[in-house]
């Protein structure tokens, strides 16, 4: 995986589709957290030419996602249940 130098305050910044990459998700995806509220882009940063996500953003972002997607699917692959039969 391939990260840019941090910027001059010292935090890394990613389009979409690196983001995507970085994350192991689509483009759209890192767009859908942004459209939702999970991830904002960088202000000044649309207008400038492209969005940016400043990459521990996106990772908490990516964090929030995978978590709502299991409160609402009731389960968690990491979490073995054991029933009694």
């Amino acid at each position: 995986m391939f990260l840019p130098a941090p910027g001059p305050d010292g935090k890394i910044y990613l389009t979409a589709a690196r983001a995507g990459e970085a994350f192991g998700v689509k483009p759209d995806t890192i767009r859908r957290w942004e459209r939702i509220g999970y991830l904002a882009a960088v202000p000044g940063s649309r207008e400038a030419g492209g969005a940016l996500y400043e990459f521990t953003a996106i990772g908490r972002a990516e964090k929030r996602a995978r978590d709502a997607a299991i409160a609402t699917s009731g389960t968690d692959r990491r979490v073995r249940r054991h029933i009694a039969a």
